[in-house]
């Protein structure tokens, strides 16, 4: 791969995308910063060139990638994720790998905390392969597991081993990974912040042994603040548990993985597959254990009842999940798969663990990761192993999320767009007015202009079900911003006269409060002619001259830690950008 390509690959929109600093309610899995996998994924199908339509399938057969050839000659023609897992130099370039590899293997490292994203480099690695090879992969991106809740695994390719199991004679395969030190180290996102994870090492697990494995499952209630990704990345999306089940979705067990799943390794799983996959266990009320098989059906725990609704984190939701063609239905194939349930609080609280029975247990199936056979494996292949059956205990945490959010503060941190997921405040001291975006541009120009930064407070939650917009109007004569999600307020000011002039909606935030988000409040200085906007009360009601006028609307507070503001609204205050 030359020089020129690489640079070109650098500049794609999704590599860009991926590189912004910006995590919204992302979990902590553990009290530190660990990695929890770094397993040997797949061999040799990471870049084929010429594989770009359903015609080219021969080249995925001849690397040796699972392919689903009766799928091939589907009308409409199926995507081809759907009948391959293989992807070309162009394809893992377009997903903002940063290069074009070539005939590559994988392996996926699974981080307890998310990574800052600017710190994502192939670089950031040392594997270390039976032989004594120490590898530096060739690329390595957040795809896909990209939604800002996400970010936890990094995907690297590069040349890692071959098919052989170990003690196989000639065998080759990493055994231990470590980060290292290069231009940008490595950082995890805690509650306190970004912290250096440079020296962290872990053991590589290998599936063409045995395949992916649970490493996490939190019970929560559910939210889906902070549930979308880069626009670039947003094919799948929406695809929370909202957005298949509106108000249904009550609770939400994450389950998260060392590897996609698949049941086949090319496939994906649908929304209402949850009795192929999983079963759930939880504790009566007179100590008995009632095992969970079914969704839809309610079960009585003896101090309430629950019901599974569905699963959800796959692909783009749709008004009827039981009609979805699995030909045509594009899965994420991310880390990440939510169970999505309703009840009474003290039913839900009594889950106890999730199971994976794979095919050994009759109407259950395998899981592999995207080095399985697919559905028409070629004889005399060598592809990944299944996954073991296995049980997994539940965190049930349904009085703190268990999660982490973080936002470069700085306008010069972020690439020029006009709907990035944060919202930038300015302040004109020479008129006393705020200004408030998601826009780069914009806030590039109003610096250029005299404003100052005051900081990214809160995000912008982009687009799904629930969401509202947020509208903005100018008082020219006032130097005046409002904004405002009411519907009243917005055809009084639309209408003649008002002094206000309509400037479109600036962005979107939640309508009702939601775990993992704060209000923000709305105060307004008659003196200034000025609208404050802000996640701290506190700060409306010390400013001089300012009076409150309620909840504009919900978001993710975004003030940096360390910042004085009670922990119970997830935030801080007192902070400036000078």
């Amino acid at each position: 791969m030359s020089d020129t390509s690489t640079a070109d690959a650098t500049s794609l929109p999704a590599y860009v995308q991926l590189h912004r600093d910006v995590i919204l309610n992302a979990d902590l899995w553990t009290e530190t910063p660990q990695i929890l996998t770094a397993d040997y994924a797949f061999e040799g199908i990471s870049g084929i060139p010429g594989l770009l339509t359903v015609d080219d399938l021969h080249l995925a057969v001849q690397a040796g990638a699972g392919v689903n050839l009766d799928y091939a000659a589907a009308d409409p023609t199926a995507p081809l994720r759907n009948l391959s897992s293989a992807g070309s130099p162009l394809g893992i370039a377009v997903g903002g790998f940063g290069g074009l590899p070539e005939f590559q293997d994988a392996m996926p490292v699974v981080f307890s905390w998310p990574v800052l994203p600017s710190t994502v480099d192939p670089t950031d690695i040392a594997i270390t392969l039976n032989t004594g090879e120490v590898i530096t992969p060739e690329v390595a991106a957040l795809n896909p597991n990209y939604d800002y809740n996400e970010r936890h695994v990094i995907v690297f390719f590069g040349d890692f081993g071959n098919r052989l199991t170990p003690g196989t004679e000639g065998a080759r395969y990493p055994v231990s990974v470590t980060i290292v030190e290069d231009d940008t180290p490595l950082m995890a996102v805690g509650r306190d912040g970004p912290v250096s994870i440079v020296g962290l090492t872990a053991q590589s697990g290998h599936h063409y042994v045995s395949g992916p494995q649970l490493v996490g499952a939190r019970l929560t209630e559910f939210t889906s603040a902070g549930d979308f990704s880069p626009s670039v990345l947003s094919n799948n999306m929406p695809n929370d548990g909202a957005s298949y089940y509106g108000d249904e979705a009550t609770y939400r067990l994450r389950l998260y993985t060392s590897g996609g799943f698949s049941p086949d390794g090319v496939s994906g799983f649908l929304p209402t597959e949850f009795e192929r996959m999983f079963k759930l266990e939880a504790t009566h009320a007179d100590g008995s254990t009632v095992t969970i098989t079914q969704d839809g059906v309610d079960y009585d725990l003896g101090v309430g009842k629950l019901r599974v609704i569905g699963l959800a984190e796959l692909g783009e939701a749709v008004d009827d999940e039981t009609a979805i063609n699995p030909i045509q239905y594009q899965e994420d194939h991310d880390n990440y798969l939510d169970i999505i349930l309703t009840g009474d609080a003290a039913a839900i609280a009594r889950l106890t663990t999730v199971v994976m029975p794979g095919s050994s247990e009759a109407g259950y199936t395998d899981v592999y990761n995207p080095g399985g056979p697919g559905r028409t494996p070629t004889d005399g292949v060598i592809y990944t192993a299944p996954a073991a059956a296995q049980r997994f205990s539940i965190d049930v945490s349904l009085d703190d999320l268990g999660t982490t959010s973080y936002a470069a503060q700085n306008v010069a941190d972020y690439d020029a767009d006009d709907d990035l997921p944060v919202v930038f405040r300015l302040y004109d001291p020479g008129n006393g007015t705020h200004l408030y975006t998601a826009s780069s541009s914009e806030a590039e120009a109003a610096l250029r202009t005299g404003y100052v930064e005051e900081g990214v407070p809160f995000s912008n939650e982009g687009s799904a079900p629930g969401l509202i917009g947020v509208h903005r109007f100018f008082s020219a004569s006032a130097s005046d911003y409002v904004l405002t999600t009411d519907p009243a307020e917005i055809a009084a000011l639309s209408q003649p006269g008002s002094d206000f002039a309509y400037e479109g909606g600036s962005f979107t935030g939640l309508a009702a409060q939601q775990p993992g988000t704060v209000a923000i409040h709305r105060f307004y200085s008659e003196r200034s002619t000025d609208h404050l906007y802000t996640a701290d009360y506190d700060e409306g009601t010390t400013a001089e001259g300012y009076v409150y006028e309620g909840v504009a609307w919900y978001a993710i507070d975004l003030r940096p830690a360390g910042t004085d503001v009670a922990a119970a609204d997830q935030g801080q205050s007192g902070w400036m950008i000078v």
